[in-house]
């Protein structure tokens, strides 16, 4: 007999504390079917701890490598190189840091081992488990399973292409079983975005009280969006992407008010905002990250009682990133340039864009009761990157700047046994904006796509764009909104291959930080490179090979061309 992973000892408490009470904490036992399918509640329990795929992809959940995804991309800099957080500027530095034999970034091993899990719900249900449970609640457990497992394929296919399909609901087909041929991408796109469609069919529009936090119509339409934006399809993109909108307009979902810095924060620092479409929440002692640990200010470690040293700065932001973020001069806005400083009347800091301060830290940011001090010699600190074995955890910023987004100012982190419950982002509805602005753009409709992207822009108090009429200056300016607006949110590498860009962006070049340096009660500012080389970004890691032990242990399973 089989047996089921339970959720067990649930106990949820308000909704504001411990949202993520429903989804985040893990099986404690495992159960045959019959206790699986006894009851509604039960069957919750199990349902529940499939929502691990989404923890399982949710970058602030760092794991050894601390391999976010805008991590391969222009918008953060890795500040180590001979350890196993090195591995990003390694990737860029030599030609053998991605190869079927060895990839750290693929998630396939992971994703099959969850779809296997997935299929076995089904044919579970499939063979009468839950005959005797409501057909409408079961329906909706259901469709929950039904939009994970497309999540998992989806992320593999973003990876590898086409992809090996395992969705038999009669029996369950998992990649230990026999060999079988991989779908092309074209039918793998095809076969998520009809199980988005399904999931959409049947999900509620909300969940209520503690059980908030869990799949909904908007999120299955939302994601169906997504993947139609990846896969080409345009027209079902803003299909999918206006059902959402359907929603904001029915007060399900809402652009966040975000004109100054504290009231754009909320998206990032208030459980259940409206503009949260998927967020995936964590739990103190229960379900929670190291994010903070890893990324937080150096001198952190004083209010913690720790060891200078020891936490903090292993990645930053670029200056590429930074200064993405526009900058008020007098009643005009403009791109911030530093060859332009002394038109700056408070300085590089002052009168940026609101999202500016809500995804970066910089040197005087507030930050739990002190200002920063990312300058040389400062109690942050400041260190020109090396691939000396020497500044190996070293934990000074190489860039000038700390994460700001993501972080958790909760005053009882300890790092010992307490560490950030910060919840994820999977989508949310700004994403769901520029989808339709992007959508409708490569329908060259761009009326319709400055429509869109004009409304991120004024929501957080900057002034509408030209319309532009060709793809190619519209694409500057949807990169540079993604960028300001989506910025370490795991969008920007999809963003640059999908674009076809990633060469011109990534292949030959060096990414940049600001050295600061005090003198007196002033601040001298250097830009730098923190790249020691040009980096490689040939084609052919546009997309990841499949992995040699898939190909051993399947013998109709083929290697991606570029990587035979």
């Amino acid at each position: 007999m089989k047996t089921k992973n339970l959720l067990l000892g649930l106990a949820l408490s308000t909704l504001t504390l411990q949202s993520c009470n429903v989804l985040d904490i893990d099986p404690t036992d495992t159960y045959s079917e019959s206790t699986a399918y006894a009851s509604i509640k039960n069957l919750d329990l199990y349902v529940k701890s499939f929502y691990n795929v989404f923890y399982s992809n949710a970058d602030i959940n760092v794991g050894a490598n601390l391999a976010m995804d805008d991590g391969v991309s222009d918008l953060i800099k890795y500040s180590w190189f001979n350890v196993a957080e090195g591995s990003v500027n390694k990737l860029f530095y030599y030609d053998n840091m991605m190869s079927p034999d060895a990839n750290y970034r693929s998630n396939w091993d992971d994703m099959y081992e969850q779809i296997r899990r997935f299929n076995e719900y089904f044919y579970d249900v499939h063979s009468g488990f839950a005959d005797n449970l409501d057909s409408d609640q079961l329906a909706i457990r259901t469709a929950e399973v039904r939009f994970m497992r497309a999540f998992a394929y989806q992320e593999l296919v973003l990876r590898h292409g086409g992809v090996i399909l395992r969705i038999n609901e009669d029996r369950v087909d998992d990649h230990n079983q026999r060999a079988k041929a991989r779908s092309s991408e074209e039918d793998c796109w095809t076969f998520i975005l009809d199980e988005y469609e399904k999931a959409a069919q049947i999900l509620p529009e909300e969940w209520t009280g503690s059980e908030a936090g869990r799949l909904t119509k908007g999120a299955a339409y939302g994601m169906k969006a997504r993947a139609a934006l990846y896969a080409k399809r345009w027209q079902d993109a803003v299909n999918a992407a206006l059902e959402v909108e359907k929603l904001e307009k029915k007060g399900v979902y809402q652009l966040l008010s975000g004109t100054s810095k504290d009231s754009y924060m909320q998206i990032f620092n208030t459980v259940n905002n409206k503009e949260l479409i998927l967020p995936v929440y964590f739990q103190q002692k229960t379900k929670q990250h190291m994010f903070n640990h890893f990324f937080c200010p150096p001198y952190d470690t004083e209010k913690a009682g720790l060891q200078p040293g020891t936490l903090g700065a292993a990645a930053t932001p670029t200056d590429e990133y930074a200064s993405a973020f526009d900058i008020k001069v007098g009643k005009d806005w403009k791109s911030f340039d530093w060859t332009h400083l002394n038109e700056y009347s408070e300085g590089p800091w002052g009168n940026r864009d609101p999202r500016f301060y809500a995804s970066i830290l910089y040197n005087g940011a507030n930050w739990t009761g002190r200002q920063l001090e990312l300058y040389v010699g400062g109690k942050d600190g400041y260190m020109d990157f090396s691939t000396s074995a020497s500044q190996d955890y070293v934990r000074t910023s190489t860039t000038g700047y700390i994460f700001r987004k993501f972080m958790d100012e909760s005053d009882n982190i300890n790092y010992v046994d307490i560490e950030s419950t910060s919840y994820w982002i999977e989508m949310r509805y700004a994403e769901i904006v520029l989808i339709l602005s992007e959508a409708y753009a490569r329908l060259d409709k761009f009326k319709e796509a400055y429509d869109y992207l004009n409304k991120i822009r004024t929501r957080v108090g900057l002034p509408i764009l030209a319309q532009q009429s060709t793809w190619d200056n519209y694409l500057e300016d949807l990169s540079k909104e993604r960028v300001c607006e989506l910025g370490l949110e795991g969008h920007r590498w999809y963003d640059l291959v999908r674009w076809d860009i990633a060469q011109k962006v990534l292949n030959g070049q060096r990414l940049h930080g600001i050295k600061i340096e005090k003198t007196g009660s002033s601040f001298l500012y250097t830009r730098v490179e923190c790249d020691t080389q040009d980096r490689k970004f040939p084609k052919k890691y546009n997309i990841f090979p499949i992995p040699s032990s898939e190909l051993r242990n399947n013998i109709m399973c083929e290697q991606t061309p570029s990587w035979k």
